[in-house]
Order: structure tokens, then C-alpha cells, then sequence
């Protein structure tokens, strides 16, 4: 049975639970949602854990005459991601994917500067890397690899739907993957929410306890 949310703070209380069960939580752990949507249920997370909230910026590298396809994704710190299999059966060319990765690399920094406004630190924690759904893998493995590069000392995703193929995947990338339901297949994260509202970055700098006015750090 197919497990549908009421919307995505609904979807965080959720994989709070499912976090705690797993043993995930304490002083050292800190919740690091991908704007936007990630966020939103990351804040839902960090309350019912009781631990800090902050953001890590990831954003999917968009395939050639079809940006709805991701063959990779960028993150803070230079965190890069490239899915070869995708890219090699497309035969899309290094000029393109340099390209890409440039463009979306700015888009990164400009969005660090309006969320956080200083780089990421994360020595001496647990990072938990959430977002709403996970149909590809690319954000959050772009994600975790930031994660590390800030000095996490574990990495865990968490997510409250992740298909069951890419699962194996990102696991490769995080010590731990926790999910509230792993179908067999995701077409669309949507199918999982019964409001799956478009967020806005003000929506995000909210949920941060930060003013939507606010610009920089």
C-alpha cells in the first residue's frame, strides 16, 4: 500500500520517527534541508528531533534539450555529480557538462549567500541531508558530498519516499539512508503528497527563522 502524505510537514513528522527508530539524533546531529521543498520538511524534522536546522544547497545539472532530466548535480563546496551512465547513453560531451556545472555553480553561490550567507561547517556533526522525495539520487549524493567536504563526521540521508533502485546508489555516498516508504518505482515525488505546493524561497528563509527581506548574511 502506497503511503501518501498530507503535505511535506507532514512528511518530516514522519521521517522524524522513523530517524529516532533508527537511532538517528542527539546533540551532534544537525539537519541540513535542500532548498526548496527539503526544507520545508527538514524544519518539521529538526523540531521533533530538537536539533539545529540549516540548509545545503544542491541543485540537479539539467541534460541537453531536456532540463527536466538530471544527469548529475552541483553542490556548496564544489561537490560535483555526474551520472555517467546517463550521460554516456545520451553521449552528451565534456564542453557541455563543463558548461552546465559553471552555470549551476553560480546559481549555487548566489543561493548560499540569500539562505546562509557563510559557508558550510558542519565538523563535529552528524549531517542528516533531507529532502522531499528522491526520484534520480543526484541532489542529495551532490548534497552528501558537500556534506563530507564540510567536515561531517557521518553522513545520513533521509527522505520520506526514495525509489527502491536508487536507494542502493545513494547509499554508496552516506552512511546511512533512511526513508519512511521505498516504492519500487517513483515516477513523480508528487504522487507521494497530497499538497505538494510549489515553495518559494521565502517559504525557505522562514523556515530558517530568517527574514524573507533579508539579503546575504
Amino acid at each position: 500500500m502506497v503511503r501518501v502524505f498530507r503535505n511535506r510537514e507532514d512528511a518530516g513528522k514522519q521521517l522524524a520517527e522513523k530517524l529516532l527508530a533508527e537511532g538517528v539524533g542527539g546533540p551532534d546531529v544537525k539537519v541540513l534541508g535542500i532548498p526548496r521543498g527539503g526544507v520545508v520538511v527538514a524544519k518539521s524534522v529538526s523540531e521533533a528531533l530538537g536539533v539545529q536546522l540549516d540548509v545545503v544547497v544542491s541543485r540537479k545539472l539539467r541534460a541537453p534539450g531536456n532540463p527536466e532530466l538530471g544527469i548529475g548535480a552541483v553542490a556548496e563546496l564544489d561537490a560535483v555529480y555526474i551520472n555517467r551512465e546517463i550521460v554516456d547513453a545520451l553521449g552528451i560531451g565534456e564542453d557541455y557538462i563543463r558548461s552546465e556545472v559553471e552555470y549551476q555553480r553560480r546559481v549555487v553561490a548566489s543561493y548560499v549567500e540569500k539562505f546562509r550567507g557563510t559557508a558550510l561547517d558542519l565538523r563535529g556533526f552528524t549531517a542528516v541531508v533531507v529532502d522531499d522525495g528522491v526520484a534520480t539520487g543526484a541532489t542529495v549524493i551532490a548534497a552528501s558530498i558537500a556534506a563530507r567536504k564540510a567536515g561531517a563526521e557521518k553522513v545520513v540521508v533521509a527522505t520520506p519516499v526514495i525509489a527502491r533502485d536508487v536507494l542502493g546508489v545513494v547509499s554508496r555516498y552516506a552512511d546511512k539512508v533512511v526513508a519512511v516508504t521505498v516504492p519500487l518505482i517513483l515516477y513523480a515525488v508528487g504522487e507521494f503528497y497530497r499538497d505538494f505546493s510549489e515553495v518559494t524561497d521565502s517559504d525557505v528563509l522562514r523556515a530558517l527563522g530568517r527574514s524573507p527581506e533579508r539579503r546575504g548574511g
